[in-house]
This record gives C-alpha cells, sequence and structure tokens, in this order.
C-alpha cells in the first residue's frame, strides 16, 4: 500500500478503501469541513487546499472503534 495524500473531494466521493476495505464511507464536504474546524480529524494544508494522509486516517479511523459489552 502507498501511504498518499487524498483531498477533500476524493474523500468526499469514495470514501476511503484500502485493499478492498472500506475503512471510511463517502463523507459529505461539509462534515470533513466541520471536524477539520474543531479539529477531530487529522489533515495537512498545503497552499491553501487540505489533504488527508491516508495512514493517519487509518490511525483515526480505528481509535473511533468502540468495544462491545458481552
Amino acid at each position: 500500500m502507498i501511504d498518499r495524500k487524498i483531498d477533500s473531494k476524493e474523500l468526499s466521493e469514495k470514501g476511503l478503501v484500502v485493499d478492498g476495505v472500506e475503512i471510511l464511507p463517502p463523507t459529505a464536504e461539509t462534515t470533513l469541513s466541520q471536524l477539520r474546524t474543531k479539529r477531530q480529524i487529522p489533515y495537512i494544508k498545503i497552499y491553501g487546499k487540505c489533504y488527508y494522509q491516508v495512514s493517519e486516517l487509518i490511525e483515526w479511523a480505528n481509535s473511533k472503534k468502540v468495544a462491545v459489552a458481552s
């Protein structure tokens, strides 16, 4: 897997799919903007455009998992 940067448009249209596994579903650009404003999602700003590092998004998604009580 190549650790690359994706932009908000790609994340909102395709979501984050790694090796055929959907890590994050497609998310509206307004929702991504709100998450960035609240500093809840990791992102990088290059020349005024927001990008997301794939490895950081995977870690972020895994940190949001909730354990099931049995």
